[in-house]
């Protein structure tokens, strides 16, 4: 399936990038917290989260911080599971800063005899991270991109998935030519932005 994208204004157009035309700036509908930008799927159940953080010291290595962060957004109760994580390169960005993505996912605690008044809850929830260093400015951007996996809304020519023999199913390969689309648009138009978020 074709994407169309579309450019986007995060953070008061501090920085631009291209996201799927039928994401819904979900702060059009509900208040958000300053420094994260939130869209969801309007035909869907995937979202994207955009947070500017402070950038995390304690960890020695780019690579623990990366899990760290990505441990920080597992609910408490779930289980995660991750697959992939590795160096990556955004366009807009010097060669030398540090970005890296994960790709993991997370499960819920099992609901004991089931409930059918929760009909499409997710099994899991896949979760494809980007985390952006920007030593200079003491921040960590991380890109959240988390799609749960719901039997019902699965196409039917995705079969089982089975995240560790690299079948991912067709809306977390969706997730990631989202990703990629990020890599390749995401540019900071005013770095003043990373003083003014407290």
């Amino acid at each position: 399936m074709s994407i169309a994208f579309k450019p986007t204004e995060l953070f008061g157009g501090a920085i631009t990038v291209n996201l799927p035309d039928r994401y819904a700036d979900v702060s059009n509908i509900r208040e958000v917290p300053d420094h994260q930008e939130i869209y969801l799927d309007a035909s869907g159940f995937s979202s994207i989260i955009v947070e500017i953080a402070e950038r995390v010291s304690e960890p020695s290595t780019d690579e623990e911080a990366l899990k760290f962060h990505f441990h920080d957004i597992v609910e408490e109760h779930d289980t995660s599971s991750v697959y992939h994580t590795g160096a990556a390169q955004l366009a807009n960005l010097t060669p030398d800063t540090p970005c890296y993505t994960l790709l993991a996912t997370t499960t819920p605690p099992p609901v004991p005899n089931g409930n059918p008044n929760r009909p499409l809850t997710p099994t899991f929830t896949a979760i494809i991270l980007t985390l952006i260093r920007l030593v200079p400015q003491s921040t960590d951007i991380v890109v959240t991109i988390n799609i749960p996996h719901i039997p019902e809304e699965q196409e039917p020519s995705d079969g089982a998935v089975n995240f560790e023999g690299g079948k991912y199913g067709s809306l977390v390969e969706e997730g990631v030519r989202v990703r990629d689309e990020l890599w390749r648009t995401l540019e900071v138009k005013d770095w003043e932005l990373f003083g003014a978020i407290e």
